[in-house]
């Protein structure tokens, strides 16, 4: 794979792997020429990407000629990179994602696909990054054929029964991991074991869950981490707040007034998941919801900017709860308002816990990812749904409630 984001590629990469003769590998891949219609073609294709999501992940890249030996076949290693002449590139690009679509079961999350120009005779190369996927094992299904994949330093192979088991029982556990990571640091914190005291009242959770936290364990560098988070905020505009400190279970950071308890932290555990509780949610048994949303969608972007400079990129779980919630109502803002509190009714349950929400990559639309998750809260004191967002779906916030 190139060392680099996805974005920042560049011809000039396509060149260095060419210059350098960076052999193809486990997570490298060159071809010559795209796959054509024929069902031969369509599965050698298929069974590429997959066998790198099944894998560790890695970059495809069309346009590239492979050197020879002396009997005729592919060394692995770049002759040229004479790109694509005379092709659509979009066109092309299209056809490729819907054969992925169509021939790969489950879908894989995350993969992008981007051209580079520049090349000889106006010529372009196709890249195609396929992630690690964490929904593996992915099985290619075409012409009533079933098969799954994966990759060595060789390059890909097919799976046999007990590695199709593993890899299904790794998803598995991956799942119950997260679950019961999630349901401890909840307990946790209702039973008030917080690295700060917080002020009482119901408390809204923000966890954002890397899945490679959970299935890599990864050994972060604190130290390091602490300089990348020195700007980051806890949620809720504390007038106090301190750098990111170290703790048992990673770093962490209050916020507060100088004269009271604080209302508000953040916790990054040593595997990198990260936790961010808000404890001033309300006011008078009423939850002001419009308010709690903004927090999370106004701070979530950069505690997810943080986790992706320290290493930890999607697919992430975004899991949002309310504590201590029991016989308050959820409103909007101002009770008085158009919407008052007429047939609205107290929450019966003591902890609100929304779905998960499963961000694949860093280019979602993270607002509209968390509306049905913010649906649930508001649902528990009788709304329909989150009244913040507008006639299109996107989160406008108050100013929906101006418009209705």
């Amino acid at each position: 794979m190139i060392p680099k984001e996805f974005e920042s590629v560049t011809k000039d990469d396509i060149d260095s792997l060419v210059a350098n003769l960076t052999p193809e590998g486990r997570d490298l891949e060159y071809k010559e020429l795209l796959p054509g219609k024929s069902s031969k073609d369509v599965h050698e294709f298929l069974a590429d990407v997959s066998s790198f999501a099944n894998a560790s992940g890695g970059d495809l890249l069309y346009g590239i000629r492979e050197k020879r030996d002396s009997a005729g076949q592919p060394t692995g290693m770049p002759e040229t990179a004479q790109g694509l002449p005379g092709i659509n590139a979009d066109a092309e690009k299209l056809r490729l994602e819907q054969m992925l679509l169509s021939g790969i079961d489950p879908r894989i999350p995350g993969i992008r696909l981007k051209h580079l120009e520049g090349f000889p005779a106006r010529s372009i190369v196709i890249v195609i990054r396929v992630p690690k996927s964490w929904a593996a094992p992915h099985m290619v299904k075409l012409d009533y054929s079933s098969r799954f994949f994966s990759r060595t330093s060789a390059g890909k192979y097919q799976l046999d029964v007990r590695e199709i088991r593993a890899q299904f029982l790794l998803s598995e556990s991956l799942g119950d991991r997260i679950g019961s990571f999630r349901s401890d640091r909840l307990g946790k914190i209702m039973a008030n074991e917080t690295p700060v005291p917080l002020e009482p009242g119901p408390r809204l959770v923000l966890h954002l869950l890397p899945v490679a936290s959970f299935a890599e364990q990864p050994a972060l560098d604190l130290r390091s981490a602490q300089q990348h988070g020195s700007k980051l905020v806890p949620m809720g505009r504390p007038q106090t707040y301190g750098p990111l400190s170290f703790n048992f279970n990673g770093l962490f950071s209050s916020g507060g007034n100088e004269s009271q308890k604080p209302f508000s932290y953040l916790q990054l555990f040593r595997n990198g998941a990260f936790e961010a509780v808000y404890a001033r949610t309300a006011m008078n048994r009423l939850i002001y919801g419009i308010d709690w949303e903004q927090q999370v969608i106004r701070m979530g972007p950069s505690y997810m900017q943080f986790q992706k400079q320290i290493g930890l990129r999607p697919p992430l779980f975004i899991a949002i709860s309310i504590l201590s919630a029991r016989s308050f109502i959820v409103v909007p803002s101002e009770p008085n308002g158009p919407h008052g509190l007429m047939n609205l009714r107290p929450i019966e349950e003591d902890a609100l816990l929304a779905p998960e929400v499963l961000l694949e990559d860093q280019e979602a639309d993270v607002q509209r990812l968390l509306r049905p998750a913010f649906d649930t809260f508001w649902q528990a004191s009788g709304w329909p749904g989150s009244p913040g967002y507008d006639a299109n779906g996107s989160w406008v916030g108050h100013k929906s409630l101006l418009q209705s």
